[in-house]
């Protein structure tokens, strides 16, 4: 039971999600969202819509649509389970000691699920044509991109 314990908080610990921006024009930027663990992998679509939101109200923008999406899930090492153990047993002879030692071990991966999510976020303002049908910045903000 302490091994599956382990194990698990090793998932937990290694749990991380970040989002990176670049930009690539005044009203267009690239996100790139990278999540891992059991507690961030799911929550990489809705953090990338947050933060496409509120890339497009930072630069003064209202809607915003996505382009060029890729999405991608897999898993990384977290970490490795160890276990050992052994037995040993000595002879003393007058000042000598013999001595004999068996033991036995193994290892374990602990494998970490990984999430990428990369899009492409062109921003309009309200009274723009592409503004209409496009996602609007307030909203999703509001729902926390979870549209």
């Amino acid at each position: 039971m302490k091994r599956i314990a382990i194990g698990l908080m090793s998932l937990f610990v290694t749990a991380c999600a970040t989002t990176s921006e670049m930009p690539l024009a005044q009203n267009m930027v690239r996100l790139d969202t990278q999540a891992s663990g059991l507690l961030f992998v799911g929550s990489a679509p809705s953090m990338t819509m947050k933060k496409a939101a509120e890339a497009t109200l930072r630069r003064g923008y209202t809607h915003f649509r996505l382009e060029q999406a890729s999405t991608s899930q897999g898993q990384r090492l977290a970490g490795v389970q160890t276990y050992g153990s052994g037995t040993a047993s000595a002879n003393v002879y007058g000042n000598t000691a013999y001595g004999t030692y068996a033991g036995q071990g193994f290892a374990t991966p602990v494998y970490a699920p990984t999430a990428n999510v990369g899009v492409t976020v062109v921003m309009f303002r309200a009274n723009e044509g592409g503004a209409r049908g496009a996602f609007d910045a307030a909203d999703v903000l509001k729902k926390q991109g979870k549209i």
